[in-house]
């Protein structure tokens, strides 16, 4: 694990309730993983702790990468959400019976990505929309993202559809920023697992450091705090699953 703009101490201290950030696409997720997050967000969170599952952000992959309609591509993440969720109330389960911890239960929490949309999310989101249809820099800087995905894929997308692509960066980059507040309660930091050279969390300080733009431009309240675990990235085999 490698840590943004938060410190082993400030973790032992327990100064933030962390939320855990679930890609559908992430091909090498498994119930020992799912264990894995669970186990240590719990164990090291303020309060409670959330396993965000980002479903609806999905929708766009698989159109672009499967050529499914919006309606077929909304039902295959919709069952590929539930089944994730799955997962992780089976770690909860039979973490809860391994430690005899009721916590476990009660204090772990499975969300959708439309559990956190709010005002304050949509705000920012729009401000990062606006940025990257104006802002050369901040732009391309997305597009390298959305590059490096496709590039996992050994696939061909107009640019077109990159842009379609980037709306699920831009979609995750609020929560990334500021956290996210789900039932009167501020989630600060994330886990967040990627493929190695992913680079998301150092673009995360850069953007509130004001490489791309004025950062004030966001109204930041609160700032999030990133743990990265990190993951081999998957074989051409797996992504096509």
């Amino acid at each position: 694990m490698q840590y943004f703009h938060v410190t082993q101490n400030e973790i032992d201290k327990k100064l933030f309730n962390i939320f855990v950030g679930i890609s559908l696409g992430n091909k090498l997720l498994t119930s020992e993983l799912a264990q894995k997050y669970v186990e240590w967000a719990y164990q090291n969170t303020k309060d409670d702790t959330l396993i965000l599952i980002a479903d609806d952000i999905d929708v766009v992959n698989w159109q672009i990468f499967r050529g499914f309609s919006s309606d077929e591509a909304k039902e295959k993440v919709r069952q590929k959400a539930y089944g994730v969720a799955g997962m992780f109330e089976k770690a909860k389960r039979e973490l809860y019976k391994r430690n005899n911890e009721p916590g476990y239960i009660t204090k772990v929490h499975t969300i959708f990505w439309d559990d956190i949309r709010n005002q304050g999310y949509d705000h920012l989101r729009e401000i990062l929309r606006s940025e990257y249809d104006s802002n050369k820099i901040f732009h391309d800087r997305v597009l390298y993202f959305v590059d490096k995905y496709v590039s996992l894929r050994s696939v061909t997308v107009s640019n077109e559809q990159k842009d379609q692509l980037a709306e699920y960066i831009i979609s995750e980059l609020p929560t990334l920023l500021g956290g996210i507040f789900w039932n009167n309660k501020l989630y600060n930091l994330i886990l967040y697992p990627t493929y190695i050279d992913s680079g998301m969390s150092q673009f995360v300080l850069d953007i509130r450091a004001g490489k791309y733009f004025d950062p004030l431009k966001m109204q930041l309240r609160q700032i999030c705090v990133l743990v990265e675990d990190y993951l081999e990235e998957p074989v051409e085999s797996q992504l096509l699953n």
